[in-house]
């Protein structure tokens, strides 16, 4: 399974499978306002999804794709090229949309018809302080408190100053000398290591 989680203010949030713990997908706390929706279903050039050249990635989502939007709220707003039950990592079926946007595609988790998890393996969106795909682990792990953790497919990164966004590793499981996973030890590990997946969830505060 992959990790469905980000770092709240006070620890870093929740892991999958054997790990520490487990998040409850979804909320029913409201998302921000969406703007105008185009009346007109077919109008696919209008669904932008509120990208411009200047939209990064933010512990909200990506400009209107955002952790807790409902499935009808993204279609209307976004380009979504596919809606269909797909299998995870686990073995269980997910339900997965795929949006375009800006040129990259991407997907998302979806769980009670609400937005859940969007992944990120395209270095096009970045946060206002450059972190995303291809940032190199040192980076990750020379900001205050960042904290690691072992998934199921890899090493998990995750910086306070980024509530909800997960940066993946595609690195060894096994926990470094010492036994602890902490940004000094895998930092030295694995110097050249760089970030080949964000995951966005909801903020938990």
């Amino acid at each position: 399974m992959v990790i469905a989680a980000g770092c709240d203010r006070s620890d870093r949030g929740a892991l999958p499978g054997d790990t520490v713990g487990v998040i409850s997908p979804g909320t029913d706390s409201d998302v921000s306002p969406s703007p105008a929706i185009s009346a007109d279903p077919d109008a696919v050039g209008s669904r932008t999804c509120g990208v411009t050249g200047a939209t990064g990635l933010t512990e909200e989502g990506i400009g209107e794709l955002r952790p807790g939007r409902t499935v009808e709220e993204v279609k209307a707003l976004c380009d979504v090229t596919s809606d269909a039950q797909q299998r995870g990592a686990e073995g269980m079926m997910e339900r997965v949309i795929v949006v375009r946007m800006a040129g990259e595609v991407i997907p998302v988790t979806v769980t009670d018809n609400k937005v859940w998890r969007i992944e990120l393996d395209t270095p096009r969106f970045r946060t206002a302080d450059s972190l995303g795909v291809d940032t190199p682990l040192r980076r990750i792990a020379g900001n205050p408190g960042a904290q690691f953790a072992p998934g199921e497919d890899g090493i998990y990164g995750f910086v306070p100053d980024h509530c909800g966004l997960s940066f993946r590793f595609s690195l060894p499981l096994r926990p470094p000398a010492g036994g602890q996973w902490t940004a000094k030890s895998i930092g030295a590990a694995h110097p050249d290591a760089a970030v080949n997946r964000v995951l966005v969830t909801r903020c938990a505060r």
